[in-house]
């Protein structure tokens, strides 16, 4: 090996134990998050499918590409990092590439699965975002997302509750969706194949009340702040069709 492409490696080695060492020495316990829920629930639904290539919305900073390609799957990871992150992240597990998913785009696919953990709330325009997600989806394939929910109630932003618990100083918004949200993006081009409602705060949407055990909701009228959904793409007819050819 040629001595500085040696001496580069063993520096980013070194780097890398090194940031590890620092991470695993300050962690401190605060709260479970929602993410054992959601990523469970995501890797049931690919385990039933058995997707090939899977495509990541919005990965972050997260180990989740990295996961799905210990389980075999060939994984793309992409995210909004110009503007979302403003060209300020890292991630030191798996590339994630700078697309914005409300935007058109033609970087690859068709993918068999995409997932979108925890995102779509944060996104404005969230039908533009899922039109684009089923774009870059071959015909039958798998849409999982997860996010603040309650069947029945919408909220734009559980941020400016006043009842919130955090995310008041946060610059970007949580939407919880609700039924309406849902039947849209099945407008689009998605039947839901499976869905689960689960509880984790006592108020009625995400983020308010306080913190409770989790729950699984039996019902939609149970109490509940998380929805996580698995969407198969379907093909939309023509709203009106084509003319028929005659011959000279």
């Amino acid at each position: 090996m040629n001595p500085l492409k040696a001496l580069a490696r063993q520096t980013g080695n070194w780097y890398i134990r090194r940031l590890c060492s620092m991470e695993y020495r300050r962690q401190t316990f605060t709260h479970h998050n929602e993410r054992p829920i959601e990523y469970g629930f995501a890797l049931d639904c690919l385990a039933a499918e058995r997707p090939k290539t899977v495509l990541d919305v919005g990965t972050g900073t997260t180990a989740w590409p990295h996961l799905l390609r210990n389980c075999g799957f060939i994984v793309t990871a992409i995210d909004n990092v110009r503007d979302y992150w403003r060209n300020q992240i890292v991630n030191r597990h798996w590339t994630v590439l700078d697309v914005d998913i409300t935007e058109p785009s033609e970087f690859g696919g068709p993918f068999d699965a995409v997932t979108c953990i925890s995102v779509i709330e944060h996104i404005v325009e969230h039908e533009n975002a899922v039109r684009n997600m089923l774009a870059l989806l071959a015909p039958g394939g798998l849409l999982i997302i997860t996010t603040p929910y309650n069947h029945r109630e919408h909220c734009p932003n559980v941020y400016k509750r006043t009842d919130a618990l955090y995310g008041q100083d946060l610059p970007y918004i949580c939407r919880s969706h609700s039924a309406r949200e849902i039947e849209q993006w099945q407008r689009l081009g998605a039947r839901l194949k499976r869905r689960e409602m689960w509880r984790l705060f006592s108020g009625p949407v995400w983020a308010t009340g306080r913190r409770v055990d989790w729950e699984q909701a039996e019902s939609e009228d149970a109490p509940h702040q998380l929805g996580c959904f698995a969407f198969e793409k379907t093909i939309i007819e023509p709203r009106f069709p084509a003319p028929e050819r005659t011959s000279a």
